[in-house]
Parts: structure tokens; sequence; C-alpha cells
């Protein structure tokens, strides 16, 4: 199979698996729209009851993002450049369901508060979440 992407300067390759293109600024500068890659990696929500006022919420994958990561991965060997480094991009959401695989977006300095049709993200930084 073989999925979008979009490479900037750094090296970065960037895989974007939420459900619309996102704007990435290169480390010169340059804009350029990540289209959605083709898949889209989901998760769910899940509350525990704490108690009777309070919940914990959690994000938890399932067997078919699991199979998607791992297509990409496969797909990105097959075509990776040296020097090159995959970026798996999702929602928030995503990146705590699926941690150390998906990642999330940061906003250029400047941009963190602007409607989403101004958005500018990094293509140098990402949020990661850690394994329970």
């Amino acid at each position: 199979m073989n999925f979008l992407s979009e490479t900037f300067k750094n090296g970065v390759v960037v895989v974007n698996t939420t459900p619309h293109s996102v704007t990435l600024q290169d480390i010169g500068g340059t804009l350029k729209q990540v289209p959605q890659c083709g898949v889209l990696v989901n998760a769910k929500a899940v509350e525990t009851q704490v108690n009777d006022l309070y919940v914990s919420t959690s994000f938890c994958g399932d067997e078919a993002g699991q199979q998607t990561i791992a297509g990409i991965k496969r797909w990105f060997e097959e075509v990776k450049n040296p020097g090159e480094r995959l970026v798996i991009l999702g929602s928030i959401i995503a990146a705590q369901a699926y941690p150390g695989d998906v990642v999330a977006m940061v906003p250029v300095p400047g941009y963190e508060r602007v409607a989403p049709p101004e958005k500018r993200m990094r293509c140098d930084k990402f949020t990661v979440f850690s394994a329970k």
C-alpha cells in the first residue's frame, strides 16, 4: 500500500492519519499542506467511574489502528531515504491511544490560539505520550 506523505527539509516524513489536511511550517518558514494519508487511526474514550461525581477518561486504540500503524511503518521502511524519520501524525486522542507510535501536533509560536484555517504547526516538534 502507498500512503500520502510530506517530507520536510529536516528529514521528517509526515504521514497524516487525521481526517483532514494540516498546515505544517518547514524549518525555513515555508508552509506545506500535508494531506490526509488515505487511512485514519482512530481511538475511543473509555470512562472509569472514580466516585459519584468524577470519571477518569483514558483513550484506547484497537486492532485496526495497530494494523494501520504497522502498515505505515512497513511502507516507510521500503521507501525511506537515508536520514529520513517517520512521523505518524494523529489527533491528540490517537497519540494517547497509541503512545510512541502516533504523535500530535505542536503549533508554531504565535499560532496557538488562531482559527483552524490559520493554524500553523511545527515540523520539528511533536507531542508524544508514554505507555503507561
